[in-house]
């Protein structure tokens, strides 16, 4: 998603279910043959035979696979270690996965054995070894040993950050530690993630910052603002955004109609309606004249004038030969574009190095996607090698 006018103040969002992504250590890739799938080495042997509906990469030594329209997941010996039975299961991490079975939720390690006493309507991603969980319409939090470590009380809580979580009763929020006390009372009117030690709250419609004591480190006086990072946030105060540090000292001035927070050492800004970006010392490297434009990603930043094109650190613009449909940041060092409908990827030199032939295309995760062609999907490789054969 393309950043055109982002709003300043950020509040907070609830992810029930996990992704699938490759881990770092990779032995198999997932690989299909017609509609079956097994796994291949990262030339393309297959080694586990193709008879799956659907295989996922393998995480912490096991890959969850499909069959029957249910799930079990297998070692990387292609042995089976529960039968079919779930209806979702997340990957492994350290050593637990969450699964659903008749939209009930549970957490089993990798002997498929459950670990929570309760079932939940809603599991979310395992951080810092707790995950939210939700019952009765009500949100807290378990560890990765199927513990209940925060009640289900609230009626919603963010994913813990520093230590902390924020955690929200009817309009009002607060913060829970890791051990499950309310450390901070439930009074703010909204608030965000604990980031550089300092957590944006709101108060009589204005915001400020507070410490782990509930301190308001940085008093209750902007309009509105967005989390630290890399050390500054951006606030916004009679119209106007700028940043300040952690100790509340204005940093860079507050002359913008808007900006993001600081990501790779630069910042997205706004200036008479149009975007550019300033580094931390608020010196402008690339004047605002973009109408649409991105947070840095690996080094570049994505923008759209007449055309998409990318911005360096330097300020200069790498040019895309090709006028695109659409471009996305890069990950992994290439970056999907799509042209005439169809999708393929650019390296940082801008030459599109896999050939535009997708129907779909996700970004590169450990150096293979997933791409969707004649209405399947399938993995590719930085080369563009696809671990997939129709005949």
């Amino acid at each position: 998603m393309m950043y055109k006018n982002k709003s300043v103040l950020t509040f907070f969002y609830f992810l029930l279910i996990a992704q699938y992504c490759f881990s770092q250590d990779m032995k198999f890739i997932p690989y299909r043959f017609k509609d079956l799938w097994g796994f291949s080495d990262t030339k393309g042997n297959v080694i586990l035979p193709t008879r799956y509906q659907q295989a996922n990469p393998f995480s912490e030594g096991y890959a969850v696979i499909e069959s029957d329209n249910h799930f079990s997941f297998i070692d990387d010996d292609g042995d089976l270690k529960m039968p079919f039975k779930y209806d979702y299961i997340s990957n492994f991490h350290n050593n637990v996965a969450v699964v659903s079975l008749a939209e009930k939720w549970k957490v089993i390690d990798t002997r498929a054995h459950v670990l929570t006493k309760n079932d939940y309507d809603a599991i979310g991603e395992f951080s810092n070894g707790l995950a939210q969980v939700k019952a009765a319409n009500q949100y807290g939090f378990i560890n990765d040993k199927g513990d209940i470590v925060v009640k289900p009380q609230f009626d919603n809580v963010l994913p813990f950050s520093e230590n902390m979580a924020v955690v929200q009763s009817g309009n009002l929020f607060g913060f829970v530690n890791q051990k499950g006390f309310i450390v901070i009372p439930v009074q703010y009117e909204g608030a965000a993630s604990f980031h550089d030690g300092l957590a944006l709250v709101k108060k009589d419609s204005l915001v400020g910052f507070i410490d782990k004591s509930n301190n308001a480190v940085i008093p209750f006086q902007y309009k509105s603002a967005n989390i630290f990072s890399e050390g500054l946030a951006p606030v916004m105060k009679d119209g106007k955004v700028g940043f300040i540090n952690t100790k509340g000292d204005v940093e860079i001035p507050i002359q913008y109609e808007n900006a993001n927070p600081f990501r790779e050492g630069f910042a997205l800004v706004q200036k008479n309606g149009l975007l550019g970006y300033i580094d931390k010392k608020g010196h402008e490297i690339i004047a605002p004249e973009f109408n649409i434009a991105d947070d840095f990603h690996e080094g570049f930043a994505l923008v759209k004038d007449s055309s998409w094109k990318f911005v360096n650190a330097e300020g200069e613009k790498l040019m895309l030969d090709i006028h695109y449909q659409e471009v996305k940041d890069f990950s992994n060092g290439l970056a999907r574009v799509k042209g005439n409908e169809v999708w393929g990827y650019v390296n940082q030199s801008g030459n599109e190095i896999i050939e535009r032939k997708y129907e779909d295309a996700q970004d590169f995760n450990n150096g293979y996607a997933l791409v969707k062609l004649n209405g399947k999907w399938g993995y590719i490789d930085k080369t563009g090698k696809e671990f997939f054969k129709e005949k």
